[in-house]
């Protein structure tokens, strides 16, 4: 009995220079020691970086991984932090037992933002939509709808369904113009 032949997936996959960029950028690195690392240009690493869907989702997809590995140490060491602030707290010295409050106070959230820094989209088709969302956006308000059609916003969602379709239908040309169909 013959097997079929299986087809090959026509799906693009990162370089190896491109997946040695990511290493080297999670490690924060700038575009140009990235680029000597790597062996391309700087201008190669800011057009992956900007331009091309697989590349910025993986690399979103790793940052995401990244902090969300850093959170689970963070909690792990919560404990042992909030010990150290609770003898701060209770300390006689009043610079320590403020800068304790303030700590609790900034744990809480009551004293500005903690929260770490959100990750971007983390597949290519997310990427693309979000591009296209943002040309559909541009385009809709040129046409005079969205933001200068009313001085307040009153049509809630009629504008944005209107970019999530117009996005929706260039997604399948835009995918396969990235390679990625």
């Amino acid at each position: 009995m013959m097997s079929k032949a299986t087809k090959p997936d026509k799906t693009r996959q990162l370089s190896i220079e491109q997946a040695n960029a990511i290493e080297h950028l999670l490690q924060g690195q700038s575009d140009r020691a990235v680029a000597e690392a790597v062996g391309v240009s700087r201008q190669t690493i800011s057009e992956w970086k900007n331009h091309d869907p697989l590349f910025v989702a993986e690399l979103n997809r790793q940052r995401s991984e990244m902090w969300k590995e850093a959170r689970e140490r963070m909690k792990a060491l919560a404990n042992r932090a909030l010990d150290v602030v609770e003898l701060q707290f209770d300390s006689d010295d009043p610079k320590a037992a403020l800068a304790a409050a303030k700590y609790i106070l900034q744990g809480t959230l009551l004293l500005g933002d903690t929260d770490l820094p959100r990750s971007g989209p983390t597949s290519p088709e997310a990427v693309i939509m979000a591009k296209l969302r943002s040309e559909a956006r541009m385009e809709l308000e040129a046409e005079g709808k969205g933001k200068g059609r009313y001085p307040f916003k009153v049509d809630l969602f009629g504008i944005e369904n209107e970019i999530e379709a117009l996005a929706s239908s260039r997604l399948k040309k835009a995918m396969a113009e990235a390679g990625l169909s």
